[in-house]
């Protein structure tokens, strides 16, 4: 349970940054879009490698095609649910689409970090 830890501190990072009050738009939205994007990319792809990083070191999911599909499905259904989330409860926060592309993009950038880099160290 221990190797979970991380994983699970990170998810309540997510969720601090996700439910948290508006934000300070920058003069141009698109410098807001591209900023926001690379920020869901960046912290969904470190909530994978946490999650993969348990699996490894704990060895009670393979980090086979089991592990990898179960890092990847946790980290895509959380966020998604992070979006729902925002939309329900939150006035003033959105449910988008594209914050969930690149939830996903990140997700999978993690899972490719890691296979290629972070793994051997295991």
């Amino acid at each position: 349970m221990k190797y979970y830890i991380p994983a699970i501190l990170w998810s309540f990072v997510i969720l601090f940054l996700s439910t948290k009050g508006g934000i300070n738009l920058p003069a141009s939205w698109w410098d807001f879009i591209a900023l926001d994007k690379v920020g869901h990319l960046v912290v969904y792809g470190i909530f994978c490698i946490l999650l993969l990083g348990a699996f490894t070191r704990n060895q009670t999911i393979a980090l086979e095609q089991k592990g990898v599909i179960i890092a990847l499905g946790v980290s895509i259904i959380y966020g998604i649910g992070m979006e729902v989330i925002q939309k329900t409860f939150f006035p003033g926060r959105f449910f988008e689409i594209p914050d969930i592309i690149a939830n996903i993009i990140g997700s999978i950038l993690g899972l490719y970090l890691f296979k290629r880099f972070i793994h051997k160290n295991f």
